[in-house]
């Protein structure tokens, strides 16, 4: 992917599905075609000036 604007095209997502081992009905592409969309923009919503330090997650100390 080039830049935080790519969009996967239709057939960039098959390419992806065949690497993966799967080959879908022409519906369900249709589907997953649209996931993949609103993956991409989810994904260029998520933060990038954080640290690992900032992660919430840090804060709960592991106990062995």
């Amino acid at each position: 992917m080039t830049g935080d604007t790519h969009q996967p095209s239709e057939e960039e997502v098959i390419l992806m599905l065949k690497r993966a081992g799967l080959t879908l009905p022409p519906e369900q592409l249709e589907s997953c075609c649209a996931v993949v969309r609103r993956l991409e923009a989810a994904a260029r919503r998520l933060r990038k000036d954080l640290k690992r330090a900032d992660e919430p997650a840090s804060v709960f100390p592991i106990r062995r």
